[in-house]
């Protein structure tokens, strides 16, 4: 059985390859040259009452109790 951390170095190359990047740019626009940008990061939610971090599933404001609207 192969070493996991050996399998997502390996994942972690081809991911990070040029050559699959711009294939993924070929299928997704259609052109050549076109470099996808893949945007991981989530926006940050915050209580609107008191400026409070929330993870975005809370119905109410740990901090201050404010209702929140989804």
């Amino acid at each position: 059985m192969a070493d996991p951390h050996e399998l997502q170095n390996n994942l972690n190359k081809i991911q990070n390859s040029d050559d699959i990047a711009s294939l993924f740019g070929r299928i997704v626009s259609g052109k050549l040259g076109y470099k996808a940008v893949i945007d991981k990061n989530k926006p940050q939610v915050k209580c609107p009452s008191c400026n409070f971090a929330l993870s975005g599933d809370e119905k109410f404001c740990p901090e201050c109790g404010n209702r929140l609207e989804k």
